[in-house]
This record gives C-alpha cells, structure tokens and sequence, in this order.
C-alpha cells in the first residue's frame, strides 16, 4: 500500500510538473543522475529540474516557473513574489548553461549533512558531527517532490542574497549530488552539495 501511494504521489508531481511539455531529448540531457540506482526518484527529479532551468532557461519559464505553486500546505506565498518575479526576468535574459554531472564524492558529504540536520531537527549549515567542506550547498526544507526542492532554491522566496539560486545557475560549478532525509521539525530535508 505505501508503494502504490508513493508512486500516486510521484505521478501527481509530474503531472503537476508539466514534465509531458518537454522532449524526451530534454529530459534526458537533464536527467544526469538517472542511472545512479541508490538515489531516490525524487534526488533525481531535483536534479533534472536544476539543469532544465540550466540547460534551458526560457522554456523553463514557460513550462514550469509560470504556473508553479508551492505546495498547498504552504499557501500562496508565491502568488506576488518578488522572488519568484525576480528569477522570471533572470533566466530570460540567462544563456543556456552546461548541466551539472552527479557525483559520487558530493553525495556522501550531503548524505551526511542531511542526516545529522534531519535527526536532531536544526536547520542551516552549521555541522556538528560532518566535517566541514570547501563545497556550496543548498538546504531544503519541507518539500518533498524534486521539483519543490529544486523550485524553493532556485526561486530562494525571502532569501535577501538569492544565494541558493546563484549557487544552481553558476556557471562555475558543474557537479552535484543531493540527499533527502527525513526531519524531525519539518518532516523532510534535502541537501545538495555542488563543485
């Protein structure tokens, strides 16, 4: 049974996602973590979606950024966003971008990271019990589908410096990992960690 809603949940998100609006070549030049068997759909699914608006910045205003909607748990926050308006005109007026490549390396920290915040419930970057790093990272927080994680960095809705964003679209990092745990206070966490 918890198969079955698990992949019910995972067929609304795409639906909801607009995925059938891009060409499977699209998908797949995103898709670069598609074969890694111990990540979780929805690792894959951040990743995929970070590289559309990398790969293909207009058409991802188009297909998913336009009509996207947090998760109605949250509200409508993002109806009058500034944030949200505010990453629009970035990414029409952004060149294409190389999509980032998985990496084994970055997933081990971020798995990591993901566990230590998810089992005692904190948020931000500080480490305890992981060793501190030289990579950028994002967190996420209550968001469950890859395209909700990959959306609250990259709209970065009342984050003053848009730095999860800047760090998704950088031209300079081109390898990523993500980990999604369970947590404590917010139910869910994801990092990334990006090179």
């Amino acid at each position: 049974m918890k198969a079955f809603l698990f992949f019910l949940f995972y067929c609304l998100a795409f639906y909801q996602s607009n995925a059938a609006n891009w060409t499977p070549e699209q998908i797949k030049t995103a898709s670069t973590a598609n074969e890694i068997s111990y990540l979780t759909q929805p690792e894959r699914d951040a990743i995929m979606y970070i590289n559309l608006a990398r790969l293909y910045p207009k058409q991802f205003v188009q297909i998913e950024l336009l009509k996207y909607e947090a998760p109605k748990k949250y509200g409508n926050y993002l109806q009058n966003s500034t944030f949200k308006k505010s990453l629009i005109n970035q990414l029409n007026r952004q060149n294409a971008l190389p999509a980032y490549v998985y990496d084994e390396r970055l997933y081990a920290d971020a798995k990591c990271y993901a566990n230590e915040m998810g089992n005692s419930g904190e948020i931000g970057h500080k480490r305890q019990n992981c060793k501190e790093n030289n990579f950028a990272e994002c967190c996420s927080y209550g968001m469950e589908t890859g395209l909700d994680i990959a959306m609250q960095w990259l709209i970065d809705h009342d984050v003053p410096s848009c730095g999860h964003r800047d760090i998704c679209l950088d031209k300079n990092y081109t390898k990523i990992a993500i980990n999604i745990h369970a947590h404590k206070k917010w139910e869910v966490c994801a990092v990334a960690e990006f090179i």
